[in-house]
């Protein structure tokens, strides 16, 4: 038998429920009529101080005083709302003081979600700065220096990715949240939609947040309107109001010493007027709670146990006045009861089967772009965890503002809106590098550079990238991209660039060039080269590339005045991936890269005839960091050559600089064949975790063997050189910070100080 009578039963009862007429009936019928009076809960904005509101609900719960109707701002908007789903104050403090707040500030993807071809362009020109730039010079501002994708996606999982509602009165408690309408600035009530938005919309500080697009409006922060709107919990049918007041004291005089003081003093005067409005709207029987909650600010999230202490206190003071609202045991209990019963029928679902997909399309891509994109089949069922990766994997591409989703039910079927906006500030954008290294003897080294992409040039997502770098040494370099297919799994580039770099080799008898007083052989390196390629995207952090290049260019030895030039071209292999969660510091993931090349070069020395030749290269190299709580162990190896016999290496491979053999110089060794084992230590010793911003700081130290030979019969593990470093290092805004010191089995050392990404 495949269903029991009580299995048959549970289906049937689900079925009927899930119907629009059932749902208006749960929403209306099911909520009895009461003889009491209605208690309505104003719960006002503040930020991380809104965990006071826990304490609150907490209190009225354990003394029996109902909760009918939630009305709330920003914060409160949050607590409030959690609270309307049926959850227990218990079970919404433990959510809110579980969930990381900080992730909140995170609008793009993690690195290791990104595509390949964006981590490559941010971990060179580590400075993302992502301003917008037109074709033609024009900058572009941004709407927020945030754009809220972190706060939507942490706000979908705490409310269960609950469905879009008809009315918020379908909830567990009636409940709505009130937000600010940028362009009238006038106060904005929202009772019905997707409850994850309705908070958000409440949620979103002006200026430090992009607003929320809802009902063609442009919302922001209620706070500055109506930061504690009990006028609307009257307008739910509110005959007594229980209401949290979390406001700031104005700033004394010696305070307002900076334009930020003097703005928060404004911002703080019209939030509490607002709220001042409100609370003359009460009447002697309403309860008015002040928790003191001075000691912290709305930033101040690992407060939240003393904020929810408060919240407590204040309302165990005014028990008195609370108890006059206290129902009967009996009473208590088929309140919740029904509540419970209205929190069933709106349970949220793990996954959702999908009868068609709505693109809310606001870039500059077509709709099928995408739907490709986001990998999703309408006629199945798809899981919330499906439905965050398509999310993600829109994200990996780094050019979409914000990424909102929800389900809609129509007709008795589940619609999934995907609302997509693009980076208002693009399609281009500029990114630089900075970098320097010093050994503080003999030798400086610095780059600084500039990145331009520009986005959406064909309808599968085409772009152009154009780089720039000076200092030690200097290129640039043009790329076009055009994928083949909506899904961007196979792609097509062709680009070129130009550089210049200066190298020092060992004037060994090898190059015989009869110079013996000279110890070091300096040459000049002046190199074009353009390439087309084809590759295959397997996965976002994956890609096997076949290519081909031609490359002209000349090397000069400046400290005899010779000079060669020459050409080369012929195909390459290239299989790439990487996984890692940070380029710099990695603590997870794993990285490999390998490209082998065959080329026909032909040599034109001032001194000789021309010379024809052919080359076979190769670049391999990986990198798997481990990880236990604050320490990680990153192993690497890398090895690279070409097998050309010739005067000096068109494909020159060096050596040095920290964890490169630290002890000597940056670029000291250079030869035709490189290889390099290292093992780098680090221990997190500070977190620095500000929120948007983390400064971690990291002690730790380095063991590497390594040489660089000229040929692969030198090659040998008892040839190669041993090296080690200890340093203490930061990652900041600018990139990584180490201060180091590193000595060599050859007795060379040297201290380092050393800033940003790769020279």
């Amino acid at each position: 038998m495949l269903f029991s009578k009580k299995d048959f039963s549970s289906v049937l009862f689900c079925i009927i429920i899930s119907t629009p007429a059932a749902n208006a009936y749960a929403a209306e019928a099911d909520r009895p009529v009461i003889d009491r009076p209605k208690i309505g809960v104003v719960l006002s904005g503040g930020g991380a101080k809104g965990a006071a509101h826990i304490g609150v609900l907490e209190v009225l719960e354990e003394n029996r005083i109902p909760v009918d109707i939630v009305t709330g701002t920003s914060m409160g908007a949050y607590v409030g709302g959690m609270y309307a789903m049926g959850l227990s104050a218990k079970e919404v403090k433990q959510r809110t003081f579980d969930i990381n707040w900080n992730t909140g500030y995170i609008d793009r993807a993690s690195r290791n979600d990104l595509s390949l071809r964006r981590k490559k362009q941010n971990d060179t020109y580590q400075l993302h700065t992502d301003l917008g730039l037109d074709i033609d010079g024009e900058f572009k501002s941004r709407p927020g220096a945030f754009q809220g994708q972190g706060l939507a996606v942490l706000l979908r999982q705490l409310t269960d990715n609950l469905p879009a509602l008809k009315t918020f009165d379908r909830l567990a408690i009636p409940y709505r949240s009130v937000a600010t309408d940028i362009t009238k600035v006038t106060p904005v009530v929202i009772g019905s939609g997707h409850l994850a938005t309705a908070m958000q919309a409440s949620m979103t500080v002006p200026g430090a947040l992009k607003p929320v697009h809802l009902d063609n409006k442009l919302l922001v922060d209620g706070g500055v309107v109506n930061n504690m709107p009990v006028d609307v919990a009257k307008q739910l049918g509110a005959n007594v109001i229980i209401a949290v007041d979390l406001r700031d004291s104005l700033m004394p005089k010696k305070d307002l010493d900076s334009a930020l003081n003097i703005v928060s003093q404004l911002t703080t005067f019209m939030t509490n007027a607002s709220a001042d409005y409100q609370k003359s709207l009460m009447k002697p029987s309403d309860v008015y709670l002040q928790p003191n909650v001075s000691f912290m600010t709305a930033a101040d999230f690992d407060k939240l146990e003393q904020a929810y202490q408060a919240g407590r206190k204040v309302a165990l003071a005014s028990l008195p006045r609370l108890l006059r609202y206290q129902l009967s045991p009996s009473a208590y209990a088929e309140y919740n009861k029904q509540k419970n019963l209205r929190r069933v029928r709106l349970s949220a679902h793990d996954s959702y089967f999908i009868d068609d997909i709505k693109i809310v399309n606001n870039t500059n891509l077509p709709d099928k772009t995408l739907l490709a994109q986001l990998e999703l089949k309408t006629g199945k069922v798809i899981t919330n965890k499906e439905l965050e990766q398509a999310v993600k994997r829109l994200q990996s591409e780094d050019i979409y503002g914000r990424i909102n989703y929800s389900i809609k039910q129509k007709d008795n079927k589940n619609i999934l809106i995907m609302d997509i906006n693009e980076k208002s500030w693009g399609p281009g954008y500029l990114n630089f590098t900075l970098a320097f290294e010093d050994d503080f003897e003999s030798r400086s080294d610095f780059s600084f550079g500039a990145q331009y992409i520009y986005t959406d040039l064909t309808d599968k997502g085409g772009e152009w990238l154009l780089e720039w770098k000076l200092g030690s040494w200097k290129n640039i370099a043009t790329e076009f991209y055009f994928p083949i297919d909506y899904q961007q799994h196979f792609f097509t580039a062709f680009g070129a660039e130009t550089s210049n770099e200066i190298r020092r080799f060992d004037n060994s008898s090898y190059y015989n060039l009869n110079e013996k007083e000279l110890k070091n052989i300096d040459a000049k390196y002046n190199q074009t080269y353009a390439y087309v390629e084809m590759g295959w995207n397997i996965k976002p952090w994956a890609a096997l590339t076949l290519g081909y290049k031609g490359q002209t260019g000349s090397i000069t030895v400046t400290s005899i005045d010779r000079k060669e030039n020459y050409d080369t071209y012929g195909p390459y292999l290239n299989l790439t991936y990487d996984d890692l969660d940070s380029f710099f510091f990695p603590s997870h993931g794993s990285y490999f890269n390998s490209e082998i090349g065959y080329s026909n070069t032909l040599r034109r020395p001032d001194t000789g005839k021309h010379e024809y030749g052919d080359t076979l290269y190769y670049d391999v190299s990986m990198i798997k960091p481990f990880t236990y709580d604050r320490h990680t162990l990153v192993a690497s190896i890398k090895t690279a050559g070409s097998d050309a016999d010739d005067l000096l290496p068109i494909y020159a491979q060096d050596l040095g600089g920290l964890f490169n053999l630290s002890g000597y110089h940056r670029y000291e060794l250079n030869g035709r064949y490189s290889a390099l084992t290292s093992l780098v230590y680090r221990y997190r010793v500070i977190d620095n975790n500000f929120g948007a911003i983390k400064l971690p700081v990291y002690v730790g130290g380095s063991l590497e063997k390594g040489g660089v030979w000229d040929r692969t019969s030198a090659m040998s593990w008892n040839s190669a050189i041993t090296a080690g470093s200890v340093y203490v290092a930061v990652d900041s805004i600018l990139g990584p910070v180490y201060l180091s010191y590193g000595q060599t089995s050859t007795g060379e050392s040297s201290f380092y100080l050393s800033l940003g990404g790769t020279l």
